[in-house]
């Protein structure tokens, strides 16, 4: 039996120049996810469009079939190979292939969305779309609404996205990142990556070495073998040879790390280490390496992180800065994420925002007061510190305390040149984007105090029902609904117009302004 994942969401970005093909797979046999990828080996899949039975709805061709029609048209997607692929009226009957659903976006703008009940309310979702010349797969197996996921892609900067079907049809194998569910859906979106000849030379992590280490994983030595050897895993086929895009991040993926080169190869010598889940900037490329601020790292243990990073509900993404890896401050231990952790910075100076507060972590000072906390939020931003599964020093109750040890630390900013009433409603949307993530239940978002007794947060500690009106808002519930009702009923707009609003790239941020207005 196939179970869910426990990760939410994963949206993959694929360049149109990378692609070789894209095929509507018409799942005529019942097969698995699992079973359609081995078959096919496909790089990237997801569930498809509408279907009844085994009949598909909506608009659908797939290489030159056409296997549903609709007496109306509608925007869809429409292509012949697939790096020709483009948003158009559907059916277009000189295409060998498309597929229509519920149109979210067109040319970067909300799309007035027409769809049927049974296809709405907060489900699971699957969507594609177009950004910047690449082609995007998104999938949760989470719950959204068709308003949600449209404001939540407009945020993302798509210019272009169809929701697929969703529910318990949503599931996906973005390059190995699964959302996976038993029912076998009608049809699949499959995208085919163009296979380059590898110019790698022998001895570069691509190909054990003759002693059958682990390549360029960190520290060699007996210790760095791969679980189960080379022949059983681990091996690194031709297509994982292919040189990889230039990205503005990559995180390190073996759990023994990578070793840092002074040149981009192995005869170079080694001059550090990245620890697992670093996040490094990759500035050049050269023959399977990439340069980073520290040297050259073999790109075979990178995976580029995705352009389109977390979201929270309201819009704020989640910017990434980690703690250097070896740093005292950062123990990297294993956190299962069983609580939220509510803090404030206490640091009422001026410019002390959550970027400040990043900076410090990630210095000789921060190392040596051995504190360090998962994310710190401001009026304006999201900076993540540690990965939500790693330990980190910030509850005061011991390295193995459940405060530590099993919770996500949150710092709320308290700079006086900040608005921390924003903050704090920035903070509460980080906090329902991770309970949905983990799975946490309002019952363990727990305030600092609650671990080790210290007065944190201190302002909401202090201020008569702010906990209370926190935790609401971390619900989603009438707190979180204010503005839009303050603002519809003080300007008399219809929720069509609302919707609009609510869809916009900064929407939030307006109805909280138009809410306070005079």
């Amino acid at each position: 039996m196939e179970v869910a994942t426990t990760m939410s969401k994963y949206i993959a970005s694929i360049p149109l120049g990378d692609i070789e093909r894209i095929q509507i797979y018409v799942n005529k046999s019942a097969k698995t996810l699992a079973e359609i990828k081995a078959e096919t080996g496909a790089d990237y899949l997801i569930n498809g469009g509408l279907y009844q039975g085994a009949q598909a709805v909506c608009h659908l061709r797939a290489d030159g079939r056409t296997y549903a029609k609709d007496p109306y048209t509608y925007w869809g997607y429409a292509w012949d190979t697939g790096p020709d692929i483009t948003l158009r009226s559907v059916p277009a009957a000189e295409r060998r292939s498309y597929i229509c659903c519920v149109c979210l976006l067109r040319g970067g703008k909300a799309e007035t969305l027409i769809y049927n009940r049974d296809v709405g309310g907060s489900r699971p979702r699957t969507a594609m779309g177009i950004k910047d010349g690449a082609l995007c797969l998104y999938c949760t197996n989470s719950g959204r609404t068709p308003e949600e996921l449209q404001a939540e892609l407009l945020a993302l900067g798509w210019e272009s996205a169809l929701m697929l079907d969703g529910g318990g049809s949503s599931q996906c194998d973005l390059a190995g990142k699964r959302i996976v569910s038993n029912r076998k859906v009608h049809n699949l979106i499959l995208v085919y990556k163009r296979k380059r000849a590898s110019s790698e030379p022998k001895g570069t992590p691509s190909e054990p070495s003759d002693s059958g280490s682990d390549g360029e994983r960190m520290n060699d030595g007996a210790d760095e073998t791969c679980p189960g050897g080379w022949g059983e895993g681990c091996e690194v086929g031709e297509d994982d040879k292919k040189e990889k895009p230039m990205s503005e991040a990559y995180q390190v993926t073996p759990s023994v790390g990578v070793n840092i080169r002074s040149g981009p190869g192995t005869g170079y010598s080694k001059v550090g280490a990245y620890a697992q889940g670093t996040v490094v900037t990759v500035t050049a490329t050269r023959d399977g390496w990439g340069q980073t601020e520290k040297g050259w790292v073999s790109l075979d243990y990178l995976e580029a992180v995705e352009a389109a990073q977390r979201v929270t509900d309201n819009g704020l993404r989640i910017q990434a800065r980690y703690i250097d890896a070896g740093r005292k401050n950062r123990p990297c231990g294993v956190n299962p994420c069983g609580y939220i952790t509510i803090h404030e910075t206490g640091n009422a100076a001026r410019g002390a925002d959550a970027a400040a507060h990043g900076s410090y972590l990630n210095s000789a000072a921060g190392e040596a007061a051995l504190v360090s906390w998962h994310y710190t939020v401001d009026d304006h931003a999201i900076v993540q510190h540690l990965p939500d599964g790693e330990t980190a020093y910030h509850a005061g109750d011991g390295p193995k305390g459940t405060g530590n040890a099993r919770s996500i630390g949150v710092e709320i900013c308290v700079n006086a040149d900040g608005d921390f009433a924003k903050a704090r409603e920035n903070a509460a949307s980080l906090v329902r984007l991770l309970m949905e993530e983990h799975g946490t239940p309002i019952g363990h978002v727990v305030q600092h105090n609650h671990w080790n007794g210290k007065d944190c947060p201190y302002t909401i500690r202090h201020t008569s029902g702010a906990w209370e009106a926190f935790l609401a808002l971390c619900e989603g519930g009438p707190c979180a609904k204010t503005n839009r009702q303050t603002v519809q009923a003080r300007f008399g707009l219809a929720e069509e117009t609302m919707d609009y609003l609510e869809a916009y790239r900064y929407g939030a941020d307006l109805l909280q302004k138009l809410a306070a207005a005079n």
